[in-house]
């Protein structure tokens, strides 16, 4: 019941801000920059290596999705959160609460996967409009029925499965640090280096599973790669979140 306490309240201090619109905004921005580059060459967008449109579609906007948006998204949405009592030093007043820490450890981490699992679905979402708009822009690029759903919403499962080492790092960093301008240059220096480790990778070599590019072996479709990464990315983003909840509840706050 404390921790539903402590969602709840996490929850009501997401109303209205920036934060939860970015669920929407930037899985949006996305989908429309997919669509408009596709609907201009869809022969180059869409390789039609596997000869299903609805394959190549949904690669593409994992693609630019894993690559550039998800990594800068979940920096700024755990900054968001975390800036909400970072700012004029709100946690004296939340720790004198009688609830025990760990709870508000966990739910604002609860809530930031609950936002990057919202904000998947409406990429996701987002596919299945663009393979709908596609054929009335270019008729070149049929999309043939039945849709793939459940391939679809695999690869969207496995790429929200894979960002949880980065969210659980990225969310300690933002509770640990006040500074806004920590938080946010940390997750755009390892966005960074998520990219070039993505770029640079040979088959199976140890840059794939850097937290940030974790979510691109999605991309690359090797089932082994992938079935690790999740194994990685549970696994070590647990002991992630257990060592960041036993940070934040021993911290001294002043």
């Amino acid at each position: 019941m404390t921790l539903l306490r402590a969602l709840h309240a996490e929850m009501l201090k997401m109303k209205r801000t920036i934060a939860l619109k970015m669920v929407v905004l930037a899985p949006a921005i996305g989908v429309l920059v997919v669509l408009f580059v596709a609907s201009q060459s869809p022969f180059t967008v869409l390789h039609r290596d596997s000869n299903n449109e609805w394959t190549e579609l949904t690669r593409t906007n994992l693609r630019f999705w894993a690559m550039l948006m998800l990594p800068l998204y979940i920096t700024l949405e755990c900054a968001l959160i975390a800036g909400l009592d970072h700012s004029e030093n709100q946690w004296k007043s939340l720790l004198a609460r009688p609830l025990p820490r760990w709870t508000l450890y966990v739910a604002k981490l609860t809530i930031v996967l609950a936002m990057t699992a919202v904000a998947t679905l409406v990429l996701l979402f987002g596919i299945l409009m663009d393979g709908a708009i596609l054929p009335r822009l270019q008729t070149e690029a049929p999309f043939r029925f039945p849709v793939p759903w459940a391939a679809i919403f695999r690869d969207g499962a496995q790429v929200f499965g894979l960002v949880f080492l980065a969210v659980t790092i990225q969310h300690w960093i933002s509770l640990r640090w006040s500074s806004f301008s920590v938080a946010v240059g940390t997750g755009i220096v390892a966005s960074v280096v998520g990219f070039f480790a993505v770029v640079a990778r040979k088959l199976d070599s140890w840059p794939q599973y850097f937290p940030w590019a974790l979510p691109m072996l999605v991309d690359e479709g090797r089932v082994h790669n992938i079935q690790t990464g999740l194994i990685i990315s549970g696994a070590l983003g647990l002991v992630v979140a257990v060592a960041g909840c036993w940070d934040f509840c021993r911290r001294e706050v002043t």
